[in-house]
């Protein structure tokens, strides 16, 4: 069983983390207008909730990731993942990807850390199943979110082609 004490804060960070790095990747495939970029960022938080949602009573770590979600953070939790998130930053900044393929590495490397981590703490392969699932739905989501080129939205294919090559490479890596 999970709960909110299952992890750290920091961990907590990098599960969180995971599926919007792989968000962002596909957000960064075919990179839309304004309104286009805030309906695909929007996407990631807004599938990321419906997916744990309609999952969590299949998984105590989709019930925990729920709870952790919708459970406001206390001072010290807030305190906390500020100073994570401002390390990550700074990592970031320091080692920022120069290539389209060096972003999918770091992002892979990222994915493959929490999976470790979520394993070493007792996820069962029905939650890592689930977490992967939630991935490639978050994916699929951002890809969906806005047309891309055309004028002002219109004319534009919903999924581009270099949207539907990423998906198919998050779909192969993670398995589904």
């Amino acid at each position: 069983m999970f709960d909110r004490d299952s992890f750290t804060v920091q961990e907590w960070g990098e599960i969180i983390s995971a599926p919007t790095a792989v968000g962002a990747l596909v957000v960064t495939a075919d990179v839309s207008g304004p309104i286009g970029l805030v309906k695909e960022f929007k996407a990631i938080m807004n599938s990321m909730k419906e997916f744990v949602t309609a999952n969590a009573a299949n998984s105590p770590l989709m019930e925990a990731l729920q709870n952790y979600m919708m459970t406001k953070p206390t001072a010290e939790e807030e305190a906390e993942m500020k100073k994570w998130a401002d390390e990550q930053k700074e990592e970031m900044g320091a080692n920022k990807p120069e290539t389209p393929e060096e972003m999918k590495q770091l992002v892979r490397d990222r994915t493959g850390e929490t999976l470790s981590l979520l394993r070493s703490k007792g996820a069962t392969d029905n939650d890592i199943d689930l977490f992967k699932q939630m991935m490639i739905a978050v994916a699929e989501s951002v890809a969906d979110a806005s047309k891309e080129g055309g004028f002002m939205g219109f004319g534009g294919p919903r999924v581009s082609a270099a949207e539907e090559s990423i998906l198919a490479q998050i779909r192969s890596e993670l398995g589904a």
